[in-house]
């Protein structure tokens, strides 16, 4: 696959060999239509003296918008060659109207005479060949490189075929006697020009006033949908700025979900968005999405919003017999707190709850304090050797408990605290792993009263 840079220059070498053959074929048709007096050569010649300025837009509107994005600039400069589509469906109009106004005075005024020379035939001939050959290439590198500068280029260039060919028919009518086919043709040139006008005006304006590009929408919402860890996708919006795609995109997610695990899911969503439009460069606002059926997330929303209480967890809704809501839940505020304060606080989040939840009937909520950053402690399971194998003991006398694999004692500033590891069955419950957990720590603390605390893990 050709890089930004490979596709850069080839863009502007074809630009650079377009603007020669417009300088080659302005003067032929110049020099063959003034020699001829044909206005349909001279028609045919002001258009391609417009189509050299349009290449020259091109070849400028290319090479800038080559550039790389700048602080003024923060989306790139590729509405360069947007803007030089526009600039020339301008041109290509106001050269239309021109020519159908000479044409006009020259059917009701002044009739003229043309002499159908053989070069002006081998002019207009030579124009059409050249045009779809630089149509063709045109074509083909716009498709290739994304310009939408060349591919207004190749447009303009099939109308050229379109007008050197009425051009030829209208000097095989004078050839013929009939003097009038050459006012005509210049009609016809100049409806073709009108007609290609009107085509760049219409796709380019629509860019530059950020028209969403048909269907991409469509293709990136389904593409996100698709990935998983996605609630749902709100907006979508897509903008084209030269060659390039720029786009953003609402997404919803689970209310906790962690930074890392959202920026992870960021680059698995472009990923998938790259596979159908890979162009584009795409900004996603990643939302948390409460889910109305799930009464814990809205308990914690609730927390959230009043914002005093942190760390809310063990939150529990309980459905009573006569349908009311029982709320409990554990709450962490500053350990220096007063409990006044305290107070205060646990009523603001039990007026918001209640506010939430009309249908509930009592809220109770279990305040701790907040640890702090860093806890100083010395592992001093070698020194309490007995107490080791006393907490060993225990864990073994579960009957839940295939083996006792780790236990460590730590001095907190004069308090003992004991985190063991016991081995269980890999097949039983997380509910029943966790009500072991539970009673191997009521045990130890009944059988080692020393014991400022216990903390005890199953694993398999």
């Amino acid at each position: 696959m050709a890089t930004v840079d490979q596709r850069l220059r080839h863009r502007l070498r074809v630009a650079f060999g377009s603007l020669l053959v417009d300088c080659v074929m302005v003067v032929a048709k110049l020099l063959a239509g003034l020699a001829t007096g044909s206005l349909g050569l001279i028609s045919d010649a002001a258009h391609s003296g417009l189509d050299l300025v349009a290449s020259l837009l091109v070849l400028v509107a290319v090479r800038t918008a080559g550039k790389p994005a700048d602080n003024e600039h923060p989306y790139g400069h590729g509405r360069a060659e947007n803007l030089a589509g526009f600039g020339e469906g301008t041109a290509l109009l106001v050269t239309a109207l021109a020519i159908v106004a000479i044409a006009a005075n020259r059917l009701l005024n002044q009739p003229g005479s043309v002499h159908p020379a053989w070069y002006a035939f081998a002019v207009a001939a030579t124009t059409v060949c050249v045009e779809i050959t630089r149509a063709t290439i045109l074509s083909r590198t716009a498709k290739a490189t994304s310009s939408p500068a060349l591919n207004a280029s190749a447009q303009n260039r099939l109308a050229d075929v379109f007008s050197s060919t009425g051009v030829l028919l209208g000097l095989l009518g004078v050839r013929l006697g009939l003097g009038w086919t050459d006012t005509l043709a210049a009609l016809v040139v100049a409806a073709l020009i009108l007609r290609s006008a009107l085509r760049l005006l219409w796709r380019s304006g629509d860019i530059l006033i950020d028209r969403a590009p048909q269907g991409i929408d469509r293709q990136i919402r389904e593409a996100i949908v698709g990935t998983p860890g996605v609630r749902s996708v709100g907006a979508v919006r897509v903008r084209r700025s030269g060659s390039r795609l720029f786009g953003d995109a609402a997404i919803f997610t689970g209310r906790l979900l962690p930074v890392e695990v959202a920026q992870s899911l960021g680059a698995e969503i472009r990923a998938q968005v790259a596979t159908v439009q890979p162009d584009l460069e795409l900004t996603l606002v990643i939302e948390a999405a409460i889910d109305p059926a799930n009464m814990v997330e809205r308990v914690e929303a609730v927390a959230e919003r009043e914002g005093s209480a942190r760390h809310l967890h063990n939150v529990t809704v309980e459905r009573e017999s006569d349908g009311s809501l029982h709320l409990s839940m554990h709450a962490k505020l500053p350990g220096s707190m007063l409990l006044r304060d305290a107070t205060q606080t646990s009523s603001r989040l039990e007026s918001s709850l209640r506010a939430e939840f009309p249908e509930v009937s009592r809220i109770d909520i279990h305040l701790e304090p907040l640890e702090p950053d860093l806890i100083r402690g010395d592992d001093v399971t070698a020194q309490r050797s007995e107490l080791v194998a006393l907490v060993r003991s225990v864990i073994a006398a579960h009957p839940d408990v295939s083996r006792c694999a780790d236990v460590e004692l730590s001095n907190r500033s004069g308090h003992l605290v004991a985190h063991v590891v016991a081995i269980m069955p890999e097949d039983v419950r997380l509910e029943t792993a966790h009500r072991v957990e539970t009673e191997l720590e009521d045990r130890i603390r009944h059988a080692v009263p020393e014991l400022f605390e216990v903390v005890a893990r199953v694993s398999a």
